[in-house]
């Protein structure tokens, strides 16, 4: 059987504001869904994926095919063509040749959309603009914009199958992807204003043969800010648990997570910080797949 890789991010809280540009009028807004009747911001998968490239820019092991900067994307091989598994990001990200169809690749790696913590209270920022301040405007009347913020976590569940890559070493390039999700910077806020840190503050990790994450958005926060691994911990108890604790490895640099008591004693991996924890996930898969 194949040997899986999942995962839950869940980040610090922070304001974001401004996710990929987005405008109403003079408003920059935030992406949402309708969730439990309520309405939560979310940041694409897309984001995070760009994020990862950005990561991986500064890492001298990683060779990128598309190399992502603030001057746009420069490709080294447009076509693909000149051995594509070469590169991490070809590899692990998947790739699409427009005019020939046979020519692509699935990404391995899989990440569903950050969805926030909390509903979305509906808070806005009005603001001016000092008269000058756009080159494109004529006028020198203040300029009126508004931003969309929501103080709040997200999280996010990854995926993939190390097996399935292609180029040089697996595991090592298993262990990258890893270490860039843990290290991720500037995803929530695709303005220099609007920063957000998207590392990780609490993960769960998962190495297992089976073909299910079952760890998917793991994590609750009631409306006192407190967070809970309670439905985690259901997954893992009874006689045939759907989760094996053995299987897991939790890290986490918040204190008082409702459930991790209680994951301690099913024989879960609990660590002091997500480092921690990406490292022994990294040590689990080195052990299954040699």
């Amino acid at each position: 059987m194949s040997l899986h890789l999942f995962g839950t991010v869940l980040t610090t809280r922070a304001v974001a504001a401004n996710n990929r540009g987005e405008n109403e009028g003079t408003a920059t807004t935030l992406q949402k869904i309708i969730r439990n009747g309520d309405l939560y911001s979310t940041v694409s998968s897309e984001a995070i994926r760009y994020a990862l490239r950005e990561g991986w820019l500064e890492d001298s092991e990683v060779e990128l095919n598309r190399v992502v900067s603030h001057r746009g994307s420069e490709w080294k091989d447009r076509e693909f063509s000149d051995g594509w598994e070469r590169y991490i990001d070809n590899d692990v990200l998947g790739f699409m040749h427009a005019k020939k169809e046979t020519l692509s690749r699935r990404g391995i790696l899989e990440i569903s959309r950050a969805v926030s913590t909390t509903p979305w209270p509906g808070t806005v920022s009005a603001n001016f603009a000092s008269p000058g301040a756009n080159p494109s405007v004529t006028h020198n009347n203040p300029i009126p914009y508004a931003s969309e913020m929501h103080d709040t976590r997200y999280q996010y569940t990854f995926a993939m199958t190390p097996e399935a890559l292609q180029g040089g070493d697996k595991l090592a390039r298993a262990q990258k992807t890893l270490q860039g999700i843990q290290n991720l910077r500037r995803v929530g806020g695709n303005h220099a204003r609007y920063f957000y840190d998207f590392a990780p503050e609490a993960i769960v990790l998962r190495v297992t043969d089976d073909p299910a994450p079952r760890i998917m958005l793991c994590f609750d926060e009631d409306e006192r800010g407190t967070l809970s691994l309670a439905r985690l911990v259901r997954r893992m108890q009874g006689e045939e648990p759907d989760v094996g604790p053995a299987e897991v490895v939790v890290g986490a640099a918040i204190d008082d997570i409702e459930g991790i008591d209680e994951l301690k004693k099913l024989g879960v991996d609990v660590k002091p910080g997500v480092k921690a924890a990406v490292t022994a996930a990294i040590q689990k898969m080195t052990a299954s797949l040699d």
